[in-house]
C-alpha cells in the first residue's frame, strides 16, 4: 500500500501511548504469574510478590494515564523520571514498613521490570510482520 499524502497525520506520540499501555497490561499479567508461582511456596511469598508487583505497576499505570493526556518530549521525560522516583520511593516504603519476604518481593519486582524490555521487542516484531504482510498483498 502506497503512502497517501492527503491522509491526515496521526496524533503525535500515538504509538508511544499504546506501547506504555501494553507494558502495563504485560506487567499485570507477569505479576499474576509470579504471585501464583510464589503461592506454591508459601502465603508470605505470595503476599510479598503482590507487594513487589504493585510497587512497579502502580507508577507505570499512572505514567500511562499521564502520557495519554499530555504530549511533548519534555513532559514525557519528566513523567518517566517521576515514575522511576516513585518506584524507588514505593519500594523503600514497602521494605521499611512491611518487611516483605525477600524472595517473593524481589522476584516479582525483577520479573515485572522485564516487561520494559520484552514488550517493545515483541511490538517491533509485530510491526515488521504487519509491514511484510502488507507488502505481500501489494
Amino acid at each position: 500500500m502506497a503512502f497517501v499524502w492527503s491522509r491526515p497525520a496521526a496524533a503525535p506520540n500515538a504509538g508511544s501511548t499504546g506501547l506504555v499501555c501494553a507494558i502495563v497490561v504485560a506487567q499485570v499479567a507477569i505479576a499474576g504469574v509470579v504471585v501464583c508461582l510464589m503461592a506454591l511456596l508459601a502465603v508470605e511469598q505470595a503476599a510479598a510478590a503482590l507487594l513487589g508487583a504493585a510497587v512497579c505497576v502502580l507508577p507505570t499505570a499512572l505514567f500511562a494515564a499521564a502520557a495519554g493526556s499530555r504530549r511533548g518530549a519534555r513532559r514525557l521525560l519528566a513523567y518517566g523520571v517521576a515514575r522511576s522516583a516513585a518506584t524507588v520511593a514505593l519500594a523503600a516504603l514497602c521494605v521499611a514498613g512491611f518487611s516483605p519476604a525477600p524472595l517473593g518481593f524481589l522476584s516479582a519486582l525483577g520479573a515485572v521490570h522485564l516487561a520494559y524490555v520484552v514488550v517493545p521487542l515483541m511490538g517491533g516484531e509485530a510491526r515488521r510482520g504487519r509491514r511484510q504482510a502488507a507488502e505481500n498483498r501489494a
